[in-house]
């Protein structure tokens, strides 16, 4: 099995509480926007594509899993995934690189930051447990000065906003955006999300580490999928879900956990996994590596999504 081992590293149980690590936590090291907001224009509100990838884990085991053959198919996989789906925008949700040996930062930092831009449409991103970095004040200003990058969390601990519009301008669907560092949500999130002025339009929310309705769904017998390991929480105690309703989210869609790709209802809030898609990540050898299609309809309220391929399959459960 390649990669990080199911465990995270930790001796810990997957819903305790981890030690904190100050990811995607720094102000930016240069003057850059201060929106908390980005906007992105879509070209058909009734079939907004939105392609999550999560857990790309670049740089991990190179000396051990043959230097940067599994980046590279990563890499391919995401250039394919992008050109036959066509999306209106990335959704790259957190684990992009993975904890930089010292001295390796900047290096590692520069390669994804390249591999997320040249998806060539607009991106966004949040922070996972892996994305350590030795110079995160540097990285808030390049993610936000990225080419197509709708990140807008450099002064906001990481969480941010993107408004999807139509091409004429108007409002039709928002993304919640939170770090969940390497403890979930915890009181600095529910805080950001407490401040947020509801807009009225339904919403999405991505994230890396999952909520503990994750644990709840999946035990109510409800949930549909696949799930073969345990859900690692890491602490959050499922106090964010009243936020996320209050901004009309209708569905979370995390990563974290390479081999679980289900999903399930709590209250009116779906819970989903999306698929790990890096090739230097564990799991590979349970659950084929992916990303998830995610289609909303504006004039509906709708949304659904499903698991794609780079060689073109599709998975529902």
């Amino acid at each position: 099995m390649l990669g990080v081992s199911p465990s995270h590293g930790a001796d810990l149980g997957p819903t305790d509480l981890r030690p904190a690590k100050p990811i995607g936590l720094a102000r930016p090291n240069r003057s850059v926007t201060r929106e908390n907001t980005a906007r992105c224009r879509v070209s058909d509100p009734e079939a907004i594509k939105i392609l999550q990838l999560t857990d790309l884990h670049f740089f991990c085991g190179r000396e051990k899993h043959g230097g940067e053959a599994a980046d590279a198919k990563t890499r391919e996989d995401v250039a394919r995934l992008v050109e036959r789906h066509a999306p209106d925008l990335v959704a790259f949700s957190g684990d992009v690189w993975h904890d930089p040996d010292e001295g390796m930062s900047d290096e590692i930092f520069a390669y994804s930051l390249k591999a997320m831009t040249k998806v060539e449409t607009p991106w966004l991103f949040t922070w996972g447990n892996h994305d350590l970095l030795e110079d995160v004040a540097a990285a808030q200003s390049a993610l936000t000065e990225a080419p197509k990058s709708l990140y807008r969390g450099a002064y906001a601990g990481g969480n941010y906003r993107v408004v999807l519009e139509s091409a004429g301008g108007d409002p039709l669907w928002d993304l919640v955006c939170l770090n969940t560092t390497t403890q979930g949500v915890q009181k600095a999130q529910e805080k950001w999300l407490e401040a947020q002025i509801p807009s009225g339009r339904p919403a999405l929310c991505f994230l890396h580490i999952p909520l503990l309705q994750y644990v709840d769904v999946w035990k109510s017998g409800q949930a549909k999928g696949v799930k073969h390991e345990d859900v690692c929480t890491y602490g959050e105690d499922g106090s964010a879900l009243p936020l996320l309703e209050r901004l009309k989210v209708r569905a979370c869609f995390c990563g974290h956990d390479h081999v679980n790709d289900y999903a399930g209802r709590i209250r009116d809030v779906e819970m989903v996994y999306g698929r790990a898609t890096g090739h230097a990540g564990y799991g590979g050898d349970q659950l084929a590596k992916g990303g998830k299609l995610i289609t909303l309809n504006a004039a509906k309220s709708q949304f659904s999504w499903k698991t794609v391929f780079a060689d073109g399959e599709i998975w529902t459960p």
